[in-house]
């Protein structure tokens, strides 16, 4: 087959994403799950910010193992407030049921506002963290900035996660193989693109300082 054709090009990214997919799964049950899901996740971002910028020569799993082990403490610190924040907005919004009509309506408005701006964040907190190699109230900070300074970059990773997931319900093959990395794939793609259009570090800050 030959090596510059689009069908050779395809297989060898499909794989790329199936192995990392593979490696993301992995490294996660390595920290029985619950404490390995975020290293794993953001050594996966840490391995496509790398594609995304034309460096596809290098040995994935080595690098991966790396950021893992060099990251692990840190990404639990950024991934579990998270996790509790949406528990917290999930057993709220169940408690809007038993609220006065009105007021539960309201109230209930009001938590998915919120839910949804936390979840906007949360795409863009582990991009962040590899791109700027910050600290986690500064990759809060930047996630939030970034989403809503470029509103069409964060519109199509909406809009290309449901299409995947649309995907998956279809071909449920699909998602067991690439569940992880393609899903984190579409989300550094176009978060890089964001990143991209804000030219450094500084210009965030001094967005976040006015």
């Amino acid at each position: 087959m030959h090596q510059d054709g689009i069908i050779y090009r395809s297989m060898v990214w499909l794989t790329r994403l199936a192995y990392l997919n593979i490696l993301w799964i992995v490294f996660s049950l390595l920290g029985l799950l619950a404490v390995g899901f975020f290293p794993a996740t953001i050594a996966m971002f840490a391995v496509e910010r790398k594609w995304i910028r034309g460096n596809t020569s290098f040995a994935i799993l080595p690098y991966f193992w790396v950021v893992y082990k060099n990251n692990f403490k840190q990404a639990n610190v950024i991934g579990f407030p998270f996790v509790l924040l949406f528990i917290l907005i999930y057993f709220n919004l169940y408690f809007t049921q038993v609220m006065n009509h009105f007021i539960g309506n309201l109230f209930f408005f009001f938590l998915f506002a919120i839910l949804f701006l936390v979840a906007i964040v949360f795409l863009y907190v582990f991009p962040t963290y590899i791109h700027y190699d910050v600290r986690m109230i500064e990759s809060i900070i930047f996630s939030f900035i970034i989403a809503f300074s470029a509103p069409l970059q964060t519109f199509l990773i909406l809009v290309n996660l449901f299409g995947f997931f649309i995907i998956t319900l279809y071909l449920p093959g699909v998602f067991f193989l690439f569940v992880g990395s393609a899903t984190s794939l579409i989300i550094m793609w176009f978060a890089y693109r964001a990143m991209t259009q804000i030219k450094n570090r500084k210009e965030l800050i001094l967005r976040h300082e006015k």
